[in-house]
Parts: C-alpha cells; sequence; structure tokens
C-alpha cells in the first residue's frame, strides 16, 4: 500500500461522505438520534405532571408478583413511599434498575416486618411512622448541629461594592447560561454570586437593604434553575432565604411549592399553594407576579389532585390483579418529613 498525503486522504474522505449509501446511513443515524432526543423530552414532560406517589406506583408494575403482594397492602404509609422513591431515584441517578434495588434482601426484611406490624396491630401504623420519621428528623439535626454556624462579618460602606459588583456580575453570567439551557453551569455561578452575601453584613440598616436587594435577585435565580436541575432541596433552600427577606414572596412559594411536591411533600406543598391564593398584594409592581403565582397556584393544585388520582388507579388496578386489598390507613396527621436527597409554568421560571 503506498502512502498517501493529508490531502489526497482528505479528498477520499468527502467522496466517501458524498456517496448516497453513506448520506443515507448519516441521516438515518440523526433521525434515530432526533428520535431518541424527543422520547427524553416526552418522558420528562411526563413526569412533570407526575408526583411522587404516582411514579412509585407506575415504577412497581415492574416487580415481580411476590413483592408487590407484600409492598401494595403498606405502599399507603408514607415511610414506605419514602424509602422506594429514595430506592427510585437512586436507581435513576445511578442508571441502575429499580427492582433490583427494591429487591435487595435489607429493604424487603424492613418491608416484611412493617407488613407484620401492620397485621398484627393496624392501630401501631401511625406509632411506626412517626418513630421512622422522628430517628431521621434526628439524624438531620444532629448534622445540622456539626456543621459549624456561620458568622457574618461585618463590613463598611466602602467594601460593600465588590460584593454587590461580584454577585450582580455572576448573576448576569448566570443567565446567559441559562438562556442557553446550560443550567447546571447556571446554577453554580448563582450559587458563587450567594457566597458574598451569606459571608457579611453592613453596619446600616440602609447599607444592608442594598445588600439583601441583590442577595434576593440572586437566590431567585438560584431557586429557578435549582428547578431545572432538579435539586429540589436547593430549591426549597433558596426559596427558604427569599422568604426571610420578603414574607409571602408569591414566586418563591410557588417554587417551594412545586419542590415540595416532587419530593412527595404533598401536604406542605398545598399549604404554599394556598398561602399564595390567599395572599393579598398591595404593591403595584407586585400585583402582576402575583396574579402570575395565584394561576400557576391554582394549576398545580389540579395536577396535585390529578396525580395523586391517578395514583390510586394504578394501585386499585394492581391490587385487584394481584387479588390483594389494600387497607385505608388514617395517616393524615402531618408527621416531621426527612429530607430526600423537576418546570410547571414557564412564566414562573424566568430569570431575571
Amino acid at each position: 500500500m503506498s502512502f498517501q498525503p493529508n490531502n489526497a486522504f482528505e479528498e477520499q474522505f468527502r467522496q466517501f461522505l458524498a456517496e448516497p449509501g453513506t448520506q443515507d446511513a448519516i441521516r438515518s443515524d440523526q433521525e434515530k438520534e432526533v428520535g431518541l432526543m424527543k422520547k427524553v423530552d416526552e418522558f420528562e414532560k411526563r413526569e412533570e405532571l407526575q408526583g411522587q406517589r404516582e411514579q412509585l406506583a407506575v415504577a412497581l408494575q415492574d416487580l415481580d408478583a411476590e413483592s408487590q403482594r407484600l409492598i401494595y397492602p403498606i405502599l399507603r404509609l408514607k415511610m414506605v413511599q419514602h424509602i422506594l422513591f429514595a430506592a427510585l431515584k437512586d436507581s435513576r441517578k445511578k442508571g441502575t434498575d429499580f427492582v433490583t434495588s427494591v429487591r435487595q434482601k435489607s429493604l424487603l426484611r424492613m418491608m416484611e416486618k412493617v407488613r407484620d406490624e401492620l397485621n398484627n396491630d393496624p392501630d401501631n401504623a401511625m406509632r411506626i411512622e412517626q418513630e421512622w420519621f422522628t430517628t431521621v428528623q434526628s439524624g438531620i439535626e444532629y448534622e445540622a448541629k456539626k456543621k459549624p454556624k456561620k458568622n457574618r462579618q461585618v463590613l463598611p460602606a466602602t467594601q460593600m461594592l465588590p460584593i454587590i459588583q461580584s454577585g450582580a456580575q455572576l448573576r448576569i453570567n448566570g443567565n446567559h447560561k441559562f438562556k442557553e439551557g446550560k443550567y447546571r453551569e447556571a446554577l453554580m455561578m448563582y450559587l458563587q454570586g450567594c457566597v458574598g452575601f451569606e459571608m457579611y453584613c453592613a453596619t446600616n440598616e440602609q447599607d444592608q437593604q442594598l445588600l439583601d436587594d441583590v442577595h434576593v435577585q440572586v437566590r431567585k435565580n438560584t431557586a429557578g434553575a435549582a428547578i431545572k436541575t432538579r435539586d429540589y432541596t436547593l430549591c426549597i433552600e433558596s426559596c427558604n432565604k427569599v422568604l426571610e427577606l420578603i414574607p409571602g414572596d408569591t414566586k418563591s412559594l410557588y417554587r417551594r411549592a412545586l419542590a415540595q411536591w416532587r419530593l412527595g411533600e404533598v401536604e406542605k406543598a398545598s399549604e404554599d399553594l394556598e398561602a399564595i391564593l390567599k395572599a393579598k398584594v398591595n404593591d403595584y409592581e407586585a400585583i402582576q407576579e402575583a396574579a402570575t403565582a395565584k394561576k400557576a397556584a391554582r394549576k398545580l393544585l389540579r395536577q396535585i389532585e390529578e396525580s395523586e388520582e391517578r395514583a390510586e388507579v394504578v394501585e386499585a388496578k394492581m391490587a385487584k390483579a394481584l387479588a390483594i386489598t389494600i387497607p385505608k390507613y388514617d395517616l393524615c396527621a402531618p408527621w416531621p418529613m426527612p429530607e430526600p436527597e423537576r418546570p410547571m409554568l414557564e412564566e414562573l421560571e424566568d430569570i431575571k
């Protein structure tokens, strides 16, 4: 074989690409890629309309009949929902099989213990849940206490300008990434922009208000980007910080409600949505945003109700197929929920 210079090879390669057969193959691959992307988009859009309970009900249909007979009668327990949904999220994150995760011996033994206790004494359901959530909550509180407390350093007005400029510039840079669809990069920039406001405070109320105004803008964008990247716990934390500075902020209440629903906190999500609907806004600039939030809140409340109803239908069909009875446990008491390890209306996800 004789050696060919690069330009001759490149010419042959261009001729190869121009051949009809090659073009057909490339076109076929492109169509497959586009089809795959569409399927991913469709899946994400469907999942946007599903709450934790509905996602679980659908995923559990892939389990074997024996595991289904074990889990379905105790699925109404929120403790069980939290454990299984954590396994579902973990399997999605790692790209592993949810069925395999559920069939782990340790998890099945836990489910069997819960089932046996409920069968022996159904009144123990609330006690079992309370003990489990108390244990988890205690663990969260213990970890929080171990974290060193952040003491904010007081800065004079002359040293505040770089912090404000840095936060504002990182917000602008993050906005560009957000508009390009690079939500993870945007989120990182917003988080960097929040650092200075968390570390420092002003010497007087007027200067502090200036710091807080910029901080609120960056924090709102952080919450919006966190929704896009499905970092729901981070979204809730950011919304909490905004609500500390602006109590009753409707956009933050809505985003927090959406994130809470994604994490299975139906009661907490409903409380925030109802607070939006009851909110009275007098500030002229906030009226439009409040009106949009009220519209979105009503829509999300309907979606939550529809998702819970769809879950009921799936659970009933599976119970009928398995010839089992799903007990109706009265577990409405709001136990403290642990912090577990996606957009509704675009007008509430805008970045400013």
